[in-house]
């Protein structure tokens, strides 16, 4: 029992020494208001971004001028290739690339978090004689990704309180 009890000590203070945290369990931002400025606000990772935000009880809002920061998503991109090809010369396996490129701003203007790249990659098996499968799998695979994007950011975005904007000297 005493064995017991201490191997899960053990084993309870090395995952928190790693940082390892159950999902959902990242904790909160620590901002009120944010406002989101996308190409395309319909993408399946900004609607699932504001999902998040607006479950850590940050209201989104219209103007850059009415929140405490601006989050400029520049670009999102997809890419699908040939990951693996058979002996036969046939594609066995397709490679799925989802990245966003964002930035930043607080509520003067100036850049809090410079231009980063987010982005996720998945592999899936190809089957050319079952392509409605193929295909329903490659759209799950995209809205996991989509989700994993919009953590990412969201787990940048808690980082924010207190940081001085990227051009200042720290202090």
């Amino acid at each position: 029992m005493v064995k017991n009890w201490l191997l899960f000590c053990v084993v309870a203070l090395a995952l928190n020494a790693c940082g390892w945290q159950l999902r959902g369990s990242s904790g909160v931002v620590t901002f009120d208001r944010l406002h989101i400025s996308a190409k395309n606000p319909d993408s399946g990772v900004v609607r699932n971004l504001e999902r998040q935000l607006e479950a850590s009880g940050v209201t989104l809002v219209d103007e850059a001028r009415d929140a405490d920061y601006s989050l400029v998503i520049v670009n999102e991109h997809s890419s699908n290739r040939a990951a693996t090809i058979s002996s036969s010369a046939r594609i066995s396996e397709r490679s799925l690339t989802e990245s966003v490129v964002f930035q930043v701003l607080d509520a003067s203007g100036k850049q809090i978090y410079p231009r980063t790249r987010a982005s996720v990659e998945r592999v899936y098996e190809y089957d050319e004689n079952n392509i409605l499968a193929t295909d329903d799998e490659a759209r799950l695979l995209k809205k996991e990704m989509h989700d994993d994007l919009a953590r990412q950011i969201y787990n940048r975005l808690r980082q924010l309180r207190g940081q001085p904007p990227v051009n200042a000297p720290a202090s």
